[in-house]
């Protein structure tokens, strides 16, 4: 993970940074900070024609993607759906 990385850490049953707003062709790593294994998750259409899933983290372990669309991203935990957060990208 680069040094000047976009990072938002997972703890406490949340997203530390549940909005961020990134330029366009910005690559955002989510750390899970936790022992309870967590992911990124998205519905279908709003990162692709099907719902996407990232792989579940286990502690300390991260997971990225690049946004090379503007747009506005919501996305949640699939074990723990109330965990949410949005990515705006510009």
């Amino acid at each position: 993970m680069p040094a000047d990385a976009t990072i938002v850490e997972i703890d406490k049953l949340k997203y530390a940074t549940p909005e961020l707003t990134v330029a366009t062709g910005t690559t955002v790593y989510w750390v899970n900070k936790e022992v309870m294994p967590h992911n990124v998750a998205f519905k279908k259409e709003i990162v692709g024609p099907d719902a996407f899933r990232g792989e579940m983290m286990k502690k300390d372990e991260a997971f990225a993607i690049t946004f090379n669309e503007a747009g506005e991203f919501d996305y949640f935990c699939t074990p723990h759906p109330f965990m949410r957060g949005k990515v705006t990208v510009e």
